[in-house]
C-alpha cells in the first residue's frame, strides 16, 4: 500500500480521534497521559516544557510495543531513520542528513558517545551498535543539531538510550520470555532476566540484566544450498552499581557487555528468488562490544556537579563477499601482466595462466576485522532550581583509536569463515587516532514569565592522524604494496544555538531556534588517491526551526509540531576513483521538513499515538570539483531517506476476570519512498519504501505479570528497506522480516 488516499484517509482518521477527546473533570487522573521527565538538556525537565523537537519513548511503552532492538522502534519517532546494512551495520540519521563519514546523528548509551570503528573505507558511521533494549528507563530522540551540548556527531540530532540505574529503595526482579515463529524461516527466542538489590538500604545497591536472543534466519541460498542463513544471536549483560556516601552526593558505575553472531547476510537478490540470495560463501558477522562508565552527581545547593568516564571497545569483522569482484576480471585477464611480472600485454596462454590462478583462488572473501577503543571524559556543572538563570557549562574530551585491516583472504563458502593460516591475496590496515577536546555552555534567561532565552556556544579542537599501507600487492584489484603513509588532519570552531520560547498559556508553547551542528574532518586511506584528496575537512550545517507543544482537555491529549530548514555546507561524500571509494567535500544541500506527533486517552484504558514526518532534502549544487565527479547534481534528492514516514498505534486495556485486564495493542507504520543514488538518470538507481505494516499484540496482565499473543508484520509484506545495484551485483535488496507470529510472558517481582 503506497501513500495515497488510504493512508491520507488513516492519518486523518488517526488525528480525528485524538482531536474528539472529550473534556472531563481535571481531577480525574485515569485519563491523563502524565509527566514525562527528561535529562535532554543535562538536567531534568518536564518533556512538553522544553522547547526542542523531541520524542521520548519509556521502558514500558518499548515492552508494549514488543520492542527488543532500535529497529523495532524506528517508526515511532519522527524524523529518525535507520540505513540498514547486514545485522549490526545499520546507519541512524535525522531529519534526513545522511552521507558517508563520521556520524551526522550522536549516538548516547548513557552518558557515553558511541562511534563505529573508522574502518578502510573512513566511515565509522555505517556501523552502529544495537543493543538489547530490556530493562531501558527510556529513549530519547533530539531533533536538530545539539551542537552546544552534545558536540561532533550530533549535527543533525541524538539518540540517547537511557538504562534504568541500580536502586537503593527497593528488592525488586524480572523475567521476561519470548517465542516465536517466523514465516518461510525457523524459530526466534528471547530471554531476559533482571534483579536489583540494596546492600544497603538507602546507601548501596546493584542490579544485573542478563539476555539470550535469537533471531531466526529466512534468507536461503541456493547456490550454497542452505536455508535460513541469516540467523542471528545476541547475548549480554549489563552490570549497575548505585552509591550514596552522603545524600548530596551520588555514585554510579556500569559494565554493558555484549556478544553478537550473525551467520550471514540479510541481503537477497529477486533475480534468483524471494528471500533467495547466490553469494558464493557466507558473510558472517561476529562483534563484541565492551562498555565501562563510571559517573559522580554532587548536589552543591545552587547547582549540580557532574563527572562522568567510560571507556569502550568494540571488535567486529566484517565479511564481504570478494568472489563476484575476482570473477569480473577472469574474461579480460586485468591484471595478468603484474601477476607474471611481465611488460607489455600477456599473450593468450599467459592469460589462461592467471585466469586458472584466479579461479583457484576460489570463493574469495573480503575479510575485514576492525576494532575501536575509546575513552571519553565530560565534567559539567548545571544550574539547581527554577530562577529567571538556569545555566550549564561543561568540558569535554574524547580519546579515540580505531585500528582496521581490508585484505582479501580464501574462506570457507559454508560458514565463510577465512582458512588459517591465513592465506593472503591482498592486505591492507590504516590506523586512525582521533583526539578531541571542546568547552561548552547553555543558559536560559526569563526576562518575563512566559518568555525564555536561551543561548548556547561550543569550542571544539580535534587532532586526526592516520597511518595506512598496502602490505600486499593485489593481483585483483589495483592495490600496490608500498610504504607506510601518515597524515594528519586538525581543525578547531565555534558551534551556536539561540532558542526563544514563548508560553502562550499553560499548555501551549512556541518555539524557535536557529543552532548549528558539525563534524570532524579525516584522512582518505585509499589506493591510489592524489594529495590533494587524502584529507577532508569538517562538514557543517545550520537548522532554522519554529514549532509549537501543546496540551488538551487536562493533559488527556497533547500535540506537538515542528517545521525546519536545514543548509548543509561542504557535504562530505561517498566519490569513487576505479576500485575503490574515498570521502570529499563536495556540494551543498538544503533539507526542508515538518514533523508532527500526537498522543491521547480519549476513554479509561485507550491510549492512541500518532506520528509523521516530512522532508525534502535536495542538492543545492553540483557534486563535482577537480578530480571529484561525485554522482549528485543540483536539485537531486538525498539518497536512502523516505520523503515521507508516519504511524499509528491504538492500545486498549479493560477488566476482563478478578483482578485479570485484558489488553489489545495495534501498531501501523508507513514507510514513504525512497532511492538508492542521486541521479534518476543513473543505471544503478534503485526505488525502495513506499510499504506498510502493522504489528498486532493481544493478552492478560495481572498483579505484576503478563502473558501475550503477537504477530508482527501481521499481512506479511514485503517491505524493501534497502536496494542499491552495482556492477556486480543487480537489486541487492535488504527487507522487513516476514510475518513473525509468537508468545510473550513476563513476570516482574
Amino acid at each position: 500500500m503506497g501513500f495515497s488516499s488510504n493512508l491520507r484517509a488513516g492519518l486523518l482518521a488517526g488525528a480525528a480521534i485524538l482531536a474528539a477527546s472529550p473534556a472531563v473533570a481535571q481531577d480525574d487522573r485515569d485519563y491523563e497521559l502524565g509527566e514525562v521527565i527528561i535529562t535532554a538538556l543535562k538536567r531534568e525537565t518536564n518533556l512538553q516544557d522544553t522547547p526542542l523537537s523531541i520524542s521520548a519513548i519509556g521502558g514500558e511503552q518499548l515492552q508494549k510495543m514488543g520492542a527488543s532492538g532500535m529497529t523495532d522502534m524506528v517508526r515511532s519517532v519522527p524524523g529518525l531513520n535507520l540505513t540498514e546494512g547486514n545485522t549490526g551495520q545499520r546507519r541512524v540519521t535525522i531529519r534526513g542528513v545522511q552521507s558517508a563519514g563520521e556520524s551526522t546523528a550522536g549516538l548516547y548509551l548513557g552518558e557515553t558517545p558511541i562511534t563505529g570503528p573508522n574502518s578502510a573505507t573512513s566511515d565509522p558511521s555505517s556501523i552502529t551498535p544495537d543493543l538489547n533494549m530490556f530493562d531501558v528507563q527510556r529513549v530519547e530522540v533530539l531533533r536538530g543539531p545539539q551542537g552546544t551540548l552534545y558536540g561532533s556527531g550530533s549535527m543533525s540530532g541524538t539518540l540517547r538510550i537511557i538504562f534504568n540505574e541500580a536502586d537503593t529503595t527497593r528488592y525488586e526482579g524480572a523475567v521476561d520470555g519470548t517465542l516465536s515463529s517466523i514465516r518461510s524461516g525457523g524459530t526466534n527466542y528471547a530471554a531476559r532476566g533482571m534483579i536489583n538489590v540494596p546492600l544497603i538500604e538507602d546507601k548501596l545497591a546493584a542490579r544485573l540484566v542478563l539476555y539470550d536472543e535469537l533471531r531466526a534466519g529466512y534468507v536461503d541460498n541456493p547456490r550454497l544450498n542452505e536455508t535460513d542463513i541469516n540467523e542471528a544471536r545476541s547475548y549480554g549483560g549489563r552490570f549497575l552499581m548505585t552509591f550514596k556516601p552522603i545524600d548530596a552526593l551520588t555514585i554510579k558505575g556500569s559494565v554493558n557487555i555484549q556478544e553478537q553472531r550473525a551467520r550471514d547476510s540479510n541481503y537477497w537478490y529477486p533475480a534468483v528468488g524471494k528471500y533467495q540470495g547466490d553469494n558464493y560463501h557466507k558473510l558472517p558477522f561476529p562483534n563484541s562490544f565492551r562498555l565501562f562508565n563510571l559517573s559522580a552527581d554532587w548536589d552543591l545547593g545552587f547547582a549540580t556537579l557532574t563527572g562522568t568516564s567510560s571507556m569502550y571497545d568494540w571488535k567486529s569483522v566484517k565479511t564481504i563477499d570478494g568472489t563476484r569482484g575476482a570473477l569480473s576480471v577472469i574474461t579480460p585477464a586485468t591484471h595478468c601482466a603484474r601477476y607474471l611480472g611481465i611488460t607489455g600485454a600477456c599473450s593468450e596462454a599467459q592469460k589462461n595462466v592467471y585466469r586458472d590462478w584466479v579461479r583457484s583462488i576460489l570463493p574469495l572473501s573480503g575479510w575485514q576485522p576492525m576494532n575501536v577503543d575509546t575513552w571519553v571524559h565530560e565534567a559539567r556543572l548545571s544550574s539547581n532550581g527554577d530562577g529567571p538563570f538556569t545555566w550549564t557549562v561543561g568540558a569535554f574530551l574524547e580519546d579515540r583509536k580505531d585500528w582496521s585491516q581490508s585484505s582479501t583472504v580464501e574462506a570457507d563458502p559454508l560458514t565463510g569463515v577465512v582458512y588459517t593460516p591465513l592465506v593472503y591475496n591482498f592486505a591492507r590496515t590504516v590506523a586512525v587516532d582521533l583526539k578531541q577536546t571542546a568547552f561548552f555552555g547553555e543558559v536560559s534567561y526569563k526576562p518575563i514569565e512566559p518568555l525564555t532565552i536561551t543561548a548556547g556556544l561550543r569550542r571544539y579542537s580535534y587532532d586526526k592522524n592516520s597511518e595506512s599501507q598496502v602490505l600486499m600487492t593485489s593481483y585483483i584489484n589495483a592495490s600496490i604494496a608500498g610504504p607506510l603513509t601518515v597524515y594528519d588532519s586538525d581543525a578547531s570552531g565555534w558551534v551556536s544555538k539561540l532558542n526563544v520560547s514563548y508560553d502562550v498559556t499553560s499548555d501551549i508553547m512556541v518555539y524557535a531556534t536557529r543552532s548549528e551542528g558539525f563534524r570532524p574532518g579525516g584522512i582518505n586511506n585509499t589506493p591510489g588517491l592524489t594529495a590533494d584528496y587524502i584529507p577532508y575537512s569538517s562538514d557543517e550545517l545550520i537548522n532554522y526551526e519554529t514549532g509549537i507543544k501543546t496540551s488538551w482537555f487536562n493533559g488527556r491529549l497533547t500535540a506537538n509540531a515542528s517545521a525546519y530548514q536545514i543548509d548543509w555546507k561542504d557535504m562530505q561524500v561517498s566519490a569513487r576513483i576505479p576500485n575503490f571509494s574515498f570521502i570529499a567535500n563536495v556540494g551543498a544541500s538544503r533539507i526542508r521538513g515538518f514533523e508532527f506527533e500526537a498522543a491521547a486517552r480519549p476513554i479509561r484504558g485507550l491510549t492512541l499515538n500518532g506520528n509523521f514526518n516530512i522532508v525534502d532534502g535536495k542538492l543545492r549544487e553540483d557534486q563535482v570539483l577537480g578530480i571529484v565527479e561525485a554522482p549528485g547534481r543540483s536539485g537531486d534528492r538525498i539518497p536512502f531517506e523516505p520523503s515521507f514516514t508516519g504511524a499509528l498505534s491504538a492500545e486498549y486495556a479493560w477488566p476482563a476476570f478478578g483482578e485479570v485486564d485484558a489488553m489489545v495493542r495495534v501498531d501501523y507504520s508507513y514507510t514513504g519512498k525512497s532511492y538508492s543514488e542521486f541521479r534518476p538518470t543513473s543505471s544503478t538507481y534503485e526505488k525502495m519504501g513506499d510499504f506498510s505494516q502493522f504489528n498486532l499484540r493481544a493478552g492478560l496482565e495481572g498483579d505484576g505479570w503478563g502473558a501475550y499473543l503477537f504477530a508482527q508484520n501481521l499481512f506479511d509484506t514485503l517491505g524493501r528497506l534497502k536496494v542499491s545495484s552495482g556492477v556486480l551485483s543487480e537489486q541487492q535488496t535488504l527487507s522487513i522480516p516476514p510475518r513473525i507470529i509468537g508468545a510473550n510472558l513476563t513476570k516482574r517481582f
